[in-house]
């Protein structure tokens, strides 16, 4: 039986953490982050598929075909992207600055960063705090990793499972970060995962991309992706249970990798900027899973399905043109469309009796929103949030 544990991301044996301010933030918040395994553990990670890739983003994707790591660092603050061979350097440097400090090899550090584009590492103070941010490291720590890597985020997001096989006890953990520029395809969001399970680097790496397929890269706050998505994780097999290819631990491993990852990206979009109610969009009845992944994006996507969760207001016509408006192919005049268990468009038609019940129903915290395209077998979901004048505010001044 899974369970919730508490710990984070140092429930799992064999890590530590510690999370510090470098002055990076005009806030003086923390700002500096670090996630240590005890001994050298499997390494895995997803990565943005933006074309403009951040300096961090590029080292780690090169160190992470080592297939292994004893780190992971990452800066809040600043996103080191648009800063050529200069924010290159600083980051190869800030890396072997703290991998000295660990006594590891720099290709065992794995790298990431996150904050205003465009702007340099202010890297005398970066460095200078980094034998504080190797000194603070303990098990007890977690939380404190966990704020470090916060940008416009208003809540900590951390999470942490454990299970038994053959009477040994496992754990995953997990922290994230994301409250806008959130729309993964592999916002700017970045999750280190952990685990005490002994797993291959390819197979855990499978398992990885595997979680952030159904997970990560199904949830949208503004639409827009960033150039430092990272998903990051580390299995250093402390707790002495090994989960081989096709093993009943593989597959529970998989089941827990897909809850922590499902977990931290929820609480993404409900701690989206300026968010005040989150929307589940479901399309059935698809002719193929690419088309039924293009509608629900379609309407996930949409500023006006965003708005009209807002304002609850139930202009159903907003959600039938996005749908319309995708690649899939469908009988307008059989299309259905339900708000929680209303229906609210049957036969391609708008209900609109039923307007005072589907107002009711966006104004919850939580709404569902059911297409059925009455097409094909496939289907698929998104989970987004409303578009708010709070999401304006925060990023018409997000560098002032």
């Amino acid at each position: 039986m899974v369970r919730s544990v508490v710990g984070g991301i140092t429930a799992p044996l064999g890590f530590a953490a510690s999370g510090i301010s470098a002055g990076i933030k005009r806030s003086r918040r923390p700002d500096l982050s670090l996630v240590v395994s005890r001994q050298r553990a499997s390494a895995a990670g997803v990565l943005t598929e933006n074309r403009v890739q951040a300096a961090p983003v590029l080292i780690s994707r090169e160190r992470l075909k080592h297939g292994s790591a004893r780190a992971v660092v990452i800066n809040s603050g600043c996103a080191n992207c648009l800063t050529g061979p200069a924010g290159m350097q600083d980051a190869l440097a800030f890396s072997r600055s703290v991998a000295r400090s660990l006594g590891i090899p720099p290709a065992e550090l794995l790298v990431a960063s996150t904050g205003v584009i465009g702007q340099r590492l202010p890297m005398t103070r970066v460095l200078k705090h980094v034998p504080a941010l190797v000194a603070a490291l303990s098990r007890a720590n977690h939380r404190k990793a966990a704020e470090a890597i916060l940008t416009t985020d208003q809540q900590v997001k951390e999470t942490a499972i454990e299970a038994a096989l053959d009477g040994t006890t496992f754990r995953f953990g997990g922290m994230a970060k994301g409250a806008g520029m959130i729309a993964p395809s592999m916002a700017t969001m970045l999750c280190v995962i952990t685990t005490d399970l002994a797993i291959a680097p390819r197979r855990l790496q499978w398992l990885l991309r595997d979680a952030t397929q159904a997970t990560f890269n199904r949830i949208t706050v503004d639409g827009d992706m960033s150039t430092n998505d990272t998903v990051f994780a580390l299995a250093n097999g402390a707790s002495g249970v090994s989960a081989s290819a096709g093993s009943r631990a593989e597959r529970l491993a998989m089941k827990m990798v897909h809850s922590v990852a499902d977990t931290l990206a929820r609480w993404i979009v409900k701690d989206g900027e300026g968010a005040t109610r989150i929307l589940e969009v479901s399309v059935r009845g698809a002719r193929s899973q690419a088309e039924a992944d293009d509608c629900s994006r379609r309407v996930a996507f949409s500023p006006l399905v965003k708005t009209m969760l807002a304002g609850a207001d139930p202009n159903i016509g907003r959600v039938a043109a996005a749908v319309g408006s995708s690649t899939a192919r469908f009988d307008p005049q059989r299309l259905e469309i339900y708000l929680g268990k209303v229906r609210v468009v049957a036969r391609g038609i708008a209900l609109t009796a039923q307007n005072s019940v589907a107002r009711k129903l966006l104004l919850r915290p939580e709404v569902s929103l059911l297409i059925n395209l009455h097409a094909g077998n496939a289907s698929s979901s998104m989970l987004t949030c409303d578009l708010t004048e709070g999401y304006v505010k925060i990023n018409a001044r997000y560098r002032t």
